[in-house]
């Protein structure tokens, strides 16, 4: 999560990583990958090799100009979720009126961590945090890192949570996996 204050009409940002976009371009560059293997493996070098090297710059691409911001709007009661997508931007604002409440999901808090004990790194544990819709829909906002501690995550999800509720006046919702 990378969090700054922004300036003047920007405010608050925070940027949402995974979903369906990165994690396709994840699988591009795993089977750019296997090409690679397969093309030192002498299995039609010249065609793998080739195909390698495109689709590896293409997933690399296709991730680095892609990233996702939460924005929050400091002059209204807005946020809005800024969608890059080959440099090209596009933005949904969601308006208090439109929200019914922040959903937090925790999964897969280690027993370490609720003995009080420090715990290191923990690829089980996950922290999500959605803005809900008055429709139902929900909309991803925060999604932990996976080379973070739980304590990190939770931090992290922490003041994600408490922006958004100070921004918006909206109940927060927990539940825990």
């Amino acid at each position: 999560m990378a969090a700054g204050p922004g300036s003047g009409e920007k405010g608050l940002e925070f940027e949402v990583r995974g979903g369906p976009w990165e994690g396709f371009h994840a699988l591009v560059f795993y089977a750019a990958v296997a090409c690679a293997v397969l093309a030192t493996a002498g299995v039609a070098r010249m065609a793998t090799g080739i195909c390698a090297v495109a689709l590896l710059f293409y997933s690399i691409l296709a991730v680095f100009s892609s990233p996702t911001y939460l924005v929050i709007l400091p002059e209204e009661k807005t946020v809005a979720l800024e969608r890059y997508r080959f440099f090209f931007p596009s933005r949904r604002r969601f308006s208090r009126d439109d929200l019914e409440e922040i959903v937090v999901q925790e999964r897969g808090l280690s027993g370490a961590e609720g003995e009080g004990r420090p715990s290191g790194r923990s690829l089980s544990y996950s922290a999500r945090v959605y803005l809900r819709r008055r429709g139902g829909r929900k909309h991803r906002v925060y999604r932990s890192e996976m080379s973070g501690s739980p304590a990190e995550n939770r931090a992290r999800a922490f003041l994600v949570v408490e922006a958004l509720s100070a921004h918006l006046d909206l109940p927060v919702s927990y539940s825990s996996r």
